[in-house]
């Protein structure tokens, strides 16, 4: 069995899938570096609120449920930055390998035959974030385990989405040099976010947590 990272896109993000599928395959003569960078900017947010947003509601703290937002909205400028620097008017050859990623290494088909937006984990990795949800259950808690898991699932989510994504992209040495630096900000504040959120959590919360990020983890067969 391979086991995934992935969660349903919204609708906005549904249409903009469809529609630069759309444009590749009947290779009308447009432009695809629009196509390329709206998909681009908006699989960005979709990951920003299925791995931050929703969470806010899981903290029953509003003054911490502020701090949140207020890290949310320093994640979401950090990868606009990031988008606004990398993506640009570039001719169609040049924008293909970006679309094949997204279309080939950034979505799969769940069990249900539903189209996720994620990526296949490592063997190790899967074993990581496994071993975190298991750490939370209603007669049991393990913070440190279960943080290392959301550790690890961030973090291959920022190397798939940015690094690997980036490496599609033709970029001169400057830009290609602010992919990690961009990254290690994001990072940053995803563990902010973390830090900020999982310390004296009641055990009852810490179990909402769990099961919101379960259904990310899909697994199916090789």
């Amino acid at each position: 069995m391979a086991h995934y990272f992935g969660f349903v896109p919204s609708d906005k993000l549904k249409v903009l899938i469809v529609e630069a599928e759309q444009i590749i395959a009947s290779n009308e003569e447009v432009a695809y570096y629009p196509y390329r960078d709206a998909l681009t900017h908006q699989t960005a947010r979709d990951l920003i609120d299925n791995l931050l947003v929703g969470l806010v509601d899981i903290i029953p703290n509003p003054e911490r449920q502020a701090s949140m937002r207020k890290v949310v909205a320093t994640v979401e400028r950090a990868t606009d930055t990031l988008l606004n620097i990398l993506l640009g008017k570039e001719n169609n050859e040049e924008v293909l390998p970006s679309f094949h990623f997204l279309r080939d290494r950034a979505t799969f088909i769940d069990n249900e035959g539903l189209k996720r937006v994620g990526f296949k984990l490592t063997e190790q990795d899967t074993a990581i974030i496994q071993k975190g949800f298991a750490a939370i259950t209603p007669e049991h808690v393990d913070t440190k385990i279960f943080k290392t898991a959301l550790e690890t699932m961030n973090e291959q989510t920022l190397t798939h989405f940015i690094s690997r994504f980036a490496e599609t992209l033709k970029l001169g040495m400057i830009k290609r040099k602010s992919v990690p630096v961009a990254k290690a900000a994001i990072d940053k504040g995803m563990n902010m976010a973390l830090n900020k959120l999982l310390p004296d959590l009641p055990d009852s919360s810490l179990n909402r947590l769990a099961n919101y990020y379960r259904p990310f983890i899909v697994e199916k067969p090789e």
